[in-house]
């Protein structure tokens, strides 16, 4: 017992040494490892669907297709801030590392089951191994493309040590200032927007109008005594400690009526790019926050940094992460968070203060249902507009990123179908005549090949019969 505890203290040590090298620079150093061991073959259909149905909850995935429901957005947590997302029906994952290598088995998950779930894309906050070190692997396998900013998809071709490079799309370029934004065109129906920011750091204690911080030293727990790590595991940790941080990002998406942030660390923003700040405001409204409350400043200034995020952001709804025992040694379980947290969110004024939705170590890793988030859409509206004597202009406005096809009826008569937004039609007097006084009807066949109808009466447009 005493044994496996100093060598797990030596080996995370390590870890903090490393990360904490590489966490100031946001830079590509060259000196990455490499990208995670390779996964040996592509899952089955079968595989994607049971994967599905175990990370987002089988009563929102089609057993048939592997379907996910299109009106929730679903986040499955698998440890640090790693998530596999279902937004409007496409599967993401938010990070890619499965932890491993403090303890073993701790995390019911692997790299193995996330490329199962067949992802179209893995958006990556930063590069270092807690959050990107099975990215190469998993997009090989599944087909995903990486997102990020330059430096990151420089770190991942270098990363790539056998096959070719995942694809990676790189949403920010190399060297802009934190605070800088920009928008993704990446899953269909579904805003992304990329801002750059900072990686949790050190500063002196203060540094704002609120007073001293707490530092948050919490004991450690006995994880790794209960679950040790292979030696496999272990190798693989190492061989990861190197990999740079390649700056950091946080992301936004907005579905219908629902917008959620998600970052992966929390800098300290009030030291080192106060402006970064007034970018966080200008990210609102946001319903949703789930951000990293582990970091670096936490043995300076405590919670001062996440508290300052959670205040720019302003989302009524926030979801801690980056607070469980991924690292046992140095981490602890995400329950000995709970007070620290609590206390610097005291420091917000009642009316602005957010609902806290705490998950906790392990028993919340891949629990879907605490994760669950309904989304409403603007319903499809016909139109119709009379142009010139005796002629019909119709189409489609509200949501319609989830149309694939719209046939219109005119009475009982199938008079026109379209394939492509805003889906017009056009009907000329002698079409129109015929129909007078009866409906007109939109059916809609959306992706996943249900349908749904809208009806108005047919207008005249200066027509008798």
């Amino acid at each position: 017992m005493r044994r496996r505890r100093v060598l797990g203290t030596t080996a995370l040590a390590a870890v903090i040494t490393a990360i904490s090298g590489a966490a100031p620079s946001p830079a590509h150093t060259g000196a990455d490892a490499r990208g995670g061991e390779p996964i040996l073959r592509a899952a089955t259909t079968a595989e994607t669907i049971a994967a599905r149905q175990r990370y987002f909850g089988s009563a929102d995935v089609d057993p048939a297709t592997g379907s996910v429901r299109r009106d929730r957005v679903i986040l499955s947590w698998v440890g640090v801030t790693n998530f596999a997302m279902a937004i409007r029906g496409h599967v993401v994952l938010l990070d890619a590392w499965v932890p491993r290598g403090g303890t073993s088995g701790y995390v019911p998950s692997s790299p193995e089951q996330l490329a199962a779930l067949s992802p179209e894309a893995i958006l990556i906050g930063h590069a270092h191994f807690d959050h990107a070190a099975d990215a190469v692997a998993i997009a090989q396998a599944s087909g995903a493309t990486i997102v990020g900013n330059a430096e990151q998809c420089a770190a991942f071709r270098e990363r790539t040590t056998s096959g070719m490079p995942p694809r990676c799309l790189t949403a920010l370029a190399a060297g802009v200032a934190p605070g800088t934004t920009a928008e993704v065109d990446l899953l269909p129906g579904v805003g992304v927007r990329i801002m750059k920011h900072l990686h949790s750091a050190v500063t002196s204690p203060g540094g704002d109008s609120t007073g001293y911080h707490m530092p948050v030293t919490p004991l450690p727990s006995t994880t790794q005594v209960e679950h040790p790590p292979t030696p496999q595991d272990m190798l693989r940790l190492f061989g990861g400690l190197a990999d740079s941080e390649a700056g950091t990002v946080l992301y936004r998406f907005e579905v219908g009526d629902l917008t959620l942030v998600w970052h992966d660390s929390s800098g300290p923003l009030t030291d080192n790019a106060p402006s970064a700040l007034d970018a966080l405001r200008g990210l609102g409204p946001v319903d949703i926050h789930v951000g990293a409350i582990q970091g670096f400043n936490q043995f300076s200034n405590g919670m001062r940094d996440i508290r300052q995020y959670i205040e720019a952001i302003g989302a009524p709804l926030f979801v801690p992460s980056h607070h469980d025992d991924w690292a046992a040694g140095i981490t602890t379980k995400g329950e000995n968070y709970r007070e620290p947290l609590d206390t610097e969110l005291a420091r917000i004024p009642p009316e602005r203060r957010p609902q806290v939705r705490f998950i906790s170590d392990p028993a919340d890793y891949v629990r879907p249902e605490a994760l669950t988030f309904p989304v409403a859409f603007d319903a499809p509206r016909l139109t119709r507009r009379c142009v010139g004597s005796g002629r019909l202009r119709v189409g489609l406005r509200g949501d319609l990123a989830d149309v694939r096809e719209v046939s219109y009826v005119l009475g009982r008569r199938r008079a026109a179908r379209r394939t492509r937004a805003p889906f017009h039609a056009r009907f000329a007097r002698s079409t129109l005549r015929a129909q007078l006084g009866r409906r007109l009807t939109a059916v809609i066949t959306d992706v996943d090949g249900s349908r749904r109808t809208v009806r108005r009466t047919i207008p005249s447009c200066g027509l008798r019969r």
